[in-house]
């Protein structure tokens, strides 16, 4: 959009007043001054309406992902490609709440056929994807009497992470992938000959047919492959809205999220494979165990989850065949609520609900559980249910 600026609004009334007063009186010197000032800012009109073909700009966010309370740094790149300087550069970047306040930004001549590049910092308020731009700028002609404002549309994707903490020692003694001696007791530990076949099912790979089981019972029997190599976990993440309080970071939901993902990505980086559902039983993350490279896709699942209307899901239903560990971070839980939560038949179960909550029906359940509040600390909430000493898994 083209416009004057003040100073050349009123360099144009001056030069009407001059106009006027010179033709009613008589004097052309009045009127030499008054088309003087009227050629000033139309030819700063001109000269910034060519601007619009020939400004470009870029931007680039370092990085495109970071946790809730990080910073990103946005660098915006403007080239002139006219072969005259430009003026003054207002440059307005279109910044999200979530992820602090607009810039402004003024840079005061970018050279002929040059770059020039500006920065600004973002901070990551919410979880969740979000969109740095499109930018806007403003240009001015190096009297300052006329502007044009060109919008660009590129935009530029963030995402936003929930905090994820170290939790240290705790739980952590473990081989990775379930060989050697491991603190969550399943058959994940168990060596090839004590392995616990199953019925063969429609699909098995015939190389896991257990054959010394299939003679002795006559049926055709198939090795629990999962259950022999493979630690594996099912983690709950309570996510109904009414089960927590508070809104933005400060919620008992941000706390339950962070939580859940501390968990998850300290398992799944010792060798554990992890599943997370929802309180309705929805898969959010089916992660194998990996490096830090393969955690991409729990962080991003993480950062987009919300919470739901929908009330906890009867029994959870989850296949909890092969899995040596569930763990539960629960916002507030009633009675009922606790009877549906699911726990393996052997390994550990450990649960993380808001305080006040039902520890002693809990308790009865055959879970280990220590009640949190917002202001407790992920890890020490943590340190309280995680598993100190092989014998205390049962």
């Amino acid at each position: 959009m083209n416009s004057f600026t003040s100073r050349g609004r009123g360099l144009l009334a001056l030069a009407l007043v001059a106009l006027v007063a010179g033709w009613a009186f008589g004097q052309p010197a009045l009127l030499a001054v008054g088309s003087l000032l009227a050629l000033v800012p139309m030819i700063g009109a001109a000269s910034v309406r060519r601007s619009r073909f020939v400004l470009g700009c870029s931007r680039v966010v370092t990085p495109s992902q970071f946790a809730v309370g990080g910073q990103a740094e946005v660098v915006l790149t403007v080239e002139n490609g006219s072969r005259l300087a430009s003026g003054a550069l207002l440059l307005e970047d279109v910044v999200p709440a979530a992820l602090g306040d607009a810039p402004r930004l003024l840079l005061d001549r970018v050279p002929p056929h040059a770059q020039r590049a500006v920065r600004y910092a973002i901070t990551g308020g919410d979880r969740g994807r979000h969109r740095v731009g499109p930018l806007a700028v403003t240009v001015t002609d190096p009297f300052g009497t006329a502007s044009i404002t060109r919008e660009f549309s590129a935009t530029n994707p963030v995402l936003v992470t929930p905090e994820i903490v170290p939790l240290g020692r705790a739980g952590s003694s473990l081989a990775p992938g379930g060989r050697g001696e491991t603190l969550f007791r399943s058959l994940a530990a168990r060596g090839d000959d004590d392995v616990l076949p199953r019925d063969h099912r429609p699909g098995d790979d015939m190389r896991r047919i257990h054959w010394r089981a299939t003679a002795r019972l006559g049926n055709l029997m198939v090795r629990r492959e999962e259950q022999a190599w493979h630690s594996s976990m099912v983690v709950i993440l309570d996510n109904r809205a009414s089960a927590h309080s508070g809104t933005g970071p400060a919620s008992t939901f941000e706390w339950a999220v962070s939580a859940a993902a501390s968990v998850v990505l300290h398992y799944q980086h010792l060798g554990w494979r992890v599943t997370v559902i929802d309180a309705s039983g929805l898969v959010l993350v089916d992660a194998p165990a990996s490096g830090i490279a393969e955690s991409e896709p729990a962080l991003q699942a993480f950062a987009e989850v919300r919470t739901t209307q929908a009330a906890m899901s009867p029994g959870l239903s989850v296949d909890l065949e092969g899995v040596s560990a569930v763990i539960a971070v629960l916002g507030r839980v009633s009675d009922d609520a606790a009877r549906s939560l699911v726990r393996p038949t052997s390994g550990f179960a450990g649960c993380l609900p808001l305080d006040p909550a039902p520890t002693d029906h809990l308790r009865a359940l055959g879970w280990r559980v220590s009640p949190w509040t917002r202001g407790m600390p992920v890890a020490e909430a943590w340190a309280r249910i995680a598993p100190q000493q092989a014998g205390a898994l049962r």
